[in-house]
């Protein structure tokens, strides 16, 4: 039961998603390129002179993770406990 509740939810939440992709990133080749220079070794970046480039690319990166899991997470949160509520 709850994982369906959890698919659901996540399914539900993908427009926000895409809300938060398109304040964080250009398009999708900038996305790509965010996981390009977070897979590159940073000493590879920065022989290539592209240190600076590849930190801003990881942290758009990880803002984009961090919003969507910390708002799903919320919701997970919020959605137990008032199914807990409404099925005590």
């Amino acid at each position: 039961m709850e994982l369906l509740m959890y698919v659901v939810l996540f399914i539900l939440n993908i427009p926000i998603y895409k809300w938060i992709f398109r304040r964080i990133f250009d398009d999708a080749d900038d996305l790509k390129q965010s996981v390009k220079y977070s897979l590159t070794p940073d000493i590879i970046s920065l022989f290539r002179r592209r240190f600076w480039k590849d930190q801003f690319g990881e942290l758009k990166l990880s803002v984009f993770y961090f919003c969507c899991l910390g708002i799903f997470v919320r919701e997970c949160v919020v959605l137990t406990k008032v199914v807990d509520v409404i099925f005590q």
